[in-house]
């Protein structure tokens, strides 16, 4: 686990030091009609097996799939890595509940990587963001991709022609709003504006990193909330929560550093108060504001945290071995680990009236490891669990749940 933080800290080292040269940004849609009905049958070596509730069988999808819960089905990607690359071909698709179908819902060549984490659905369509290219090599085109998974299309839009892996997305008022960590010439944190009903991608806001640096974005009621880190050269850094309304006005701010500090530094593997600066400073993580009130926090290099930020009471803390659904829906904490006894609760949390839940789920007993939870907006749920980890040699079943 270790070596895998270890990587991850250097990779996004290089990737911030990318330096090359950058044009201007704007849409681009291009089409991808699904050709699922021609689509010659699959055969699928060890699939992830799909069950309902009462553990009824009502399909099957590749065991490579990224998957994420959406209100209707099963959205995912199977992205096939080229030698000695770090591009490839990634194909999206949706396994649909109502009819039990498997459609292919387009591809893209050549893909970097797939923000997973920024899976949005939005009036029956499903967002996602991409860069095309290799980021060690070049700068790379940041795309919106756009499955509408009723009429089985793709559609692919460029956001900025400097991309950064990890990105952010989130809705306000039935518009998507990005985040992109522009590291070409002047380094520029940005967010980006997109309507879906003009298909215009517009800036709507610009942050110099020299003095701040952004880190997530996430929705609120009429407005979005941004994760600023503040950089003093004189004094420590602070990181703070900005409130912004729909019309792109800033109405406040409210630090949050030292509530982040204080929760990280009970964590397996934070030995100090500079460690756990260290740990919130990195460019990649996630957040949700929650009644305006509760932050739920995660860093991609250790931390997970639930935080009350009335208070400034830690609801939950945990280390590296969890992370936080990544669907649009209500976030889940969840332990990626097996459950030693499969009549005990694995670890799921969840945020409710304040408190924290666990979730109630007994894992089949041929498949006690806790891969992925994920919750679309009207509460389908999808958990993931296998014999082994990867499922490439081994089996894998994915349950579907409600949870409203």
């Amino acid at each position: 686990m270790k070596k895998t933080i270890i990587v991850l800290l250097i990779s996004t080292l290089l990737l911030a030091a990318i330096v090359s040269c950058r044009s201007k940004a704007g849409p681009d849609p291009t089409e991808n009609a699904s050709t699922n009905e021609s689509e010659p049958k699959r055969i699928l070596e060890n699939p992830l097996v799909i069950m309902n509730e009462s553990g009824a069988k009502i399909g099957e999808i590749d065991h490579q799939a990224r998957i994420t819960a959406v209100d209707d089905g099963i959205f995912y990607s199977v992205f096939n890595v080229d030698a000695n690359s770090h591009t490839g071909p990634a194909e999206y698709r949706f396994f649909n509940l109502k009819d039990r179908t498997d459609v292919l819902l387009g591809n893209l060549e050549g893909q970097g990587y797939e923000a997973g984490f920024t899976r949005t659905e939005l009036n029956g369509v499903v967002y996602t963001l991409a860069v095309k290219g290799d980021p060690y090599k070049e700068a790379v085109p940041l795309l919106l991709l756009a499955f509408d998974t009723a009429n089985r299309t793709m559609k692919t839009y460029t956001v900025s022609e400097d991309g950064f892996p990890y990105t952010a997305m989130a809705t306000i008022d039935g518009k998507l709003l990005i985040m992109n960590h522009e590291t070409v010439n002047d380094r520029i944190d940005k967010i980006y504006e997109f309507d879906p009903g003009t298909e215009k991608i517009r800036e709507v806001l610009a942050f110099p990193s020299t003095a701040d640096s952004l880190r997530s974005i996430c929705a609120a009621d009429h407005g979005f909330y941004l994760l600023r880190l503040k950089l003093n050269v004189d004094s420590e850094n602070e990181m703070y929560i900005d409130r912004y309304d729909e019309n792109y006005q800033k109405t406040s701010e409210l630090p949050v550093g030292n509530i982040l500090v204080n929760a990280i530094t009970t964590i397996h593997g934070i030995l100090s108060r500079q460690d756990a600066w260290n740990e919130i400073g990195m460019n990649v993580s996630h957040f949700s504001v929650i009644d305006d009130r509760y932050m739920v926090y995660e860093n991609f290099g250790l931390s997970r945290v639930i935080i009350d930020l009335q208070t400034k009471e830690t609801l939950l803390a945990k280390d590296d071995n969890y992370s936080i659904s990544m669907g649009n829906g209500a976030p889940v904490m969840y332990r990626v680990d097996y459950v030693a006894d499969p009549t005990s609760e694995p670890e799921i949390f969840s945020l409710e009236d304040g408190k924290i839940r666990q979730s109630s789920f007994v894992p089949d007993k041929d498949h006690t490891l806790v891969q992925v939870v994920t919750t679309s907006a009207n509460g389908t749920q999808t958990i993931l669990t296998s014999d082994i980890f990867p499922v490439q040699n081994g089996t894998g079943v994915i349950l579907i749940r409600s949870v409203k």
